[in-house]
């Protein structure tokens, strides 16, 4: 398939500028099982190093691309965003992670809100400098006549409303990508239901790939409310979080 040649193409291992924790055994036996073609060997010990916290995007980047090999696309685009949510501008994950989305059928565009959550971490910052901005302006912007008047309060103005713009889309977005309950439908052949039981009536079908937001847990299922905003019930193993 067109596809898969593409994918074959962007696949190469990052194996270079590691961090120190990376230079152990586990890492190198996994990477030269990847390489080998042994690639359930090479999932079980990324595995482990995930298990350990050793996180890393090149760590979720190559795990993506062991269970591309295994056939499983779900939990490969599960670890290209855990790998982009690391390292935004890791090129090689966003090109597979495309690629993969495409293989299974989700040509579904990022929300204008989900695309926004990538800078999520960047909006109390700049409100924080915006409003000490704003308090340096007013003092000189208060006064009535003065010879940069006219600058300080166009400058306070300014600061004002990227602090209220600042905080309105951090309250709007919360952690974004980070945010430690977004998830990603991982299997194929997933309803969201209105009850926690496989008998209930579905409110729609999901995607692999597709982004839910967890709410709470009851045994094998999960409450969950999908991207297009509807609430249901899916079962548990049909999820992953983003964030570990």
């Amino acid at each position: 398939m067109m596809w898969t040649k593409c994918f074959l193409i962007s696949s190469c291992f990052l194996l270079f500028g590691m961090s120190p924790s990376f230079a152990t055994a586990t890492w190198e036996a996994a990477n030269e099982a990847y390489q080998q073609g042994k690639y359930e060997e090479a999932k079980v010990d990324y595995i482990q190093l995930v298990e350990k916290r050793e996180y890393s995007a090149d760590l979720f980047y190559n795990l993506g691309n062991a269970w591309f090999k295994l056939g499983d696309p779900g939990r490969a685009i599960l670890n290209y965003e855990r790998a982009l949510v690391l390292n935004p501008g890791l090129e090689e994950a966003s090109s597979n992670l495309r690629t993969a989305l495409k293989i299974v059928g989700n040509d579904d565009q990022p929300t204008f809100r989900e695309q926004i959550g990538v800078y999520a971490d960047y909006f109390p910052l700049a409100a924080s400098i915006a409003f000490w901005t704003a308090g340096c302006c007013f003092i000189p912007a208060s006064r009535k006549h003065g010879r940069f008047t006219t600058f300080w309060r166009t400058a306070l103005i300014a600061a004002m409303l990227v602090f209220v713009g600042s905080v309105g889309l951090s309250l709007w977005v919360g952690s974004g990508s980070k945010d430690p309950n977004r998830a990603l439908v991982v299997e194929s052949a997933t309803d969201l239901k209105y009850g926690p039981a496989v008998t209930a009536r579905p409110v729609e079908s999901l995607q692999i790939g597709q982004q839910v937001q967890l709410i709470s847990e009851r045994g094998a299922w999960t409450f969950c409310r999908a991207s297009t905003d509807s609430l249901g019930w899916i079962p548990t193993r049909k999820a992953e979080r983003v964030i570990p």
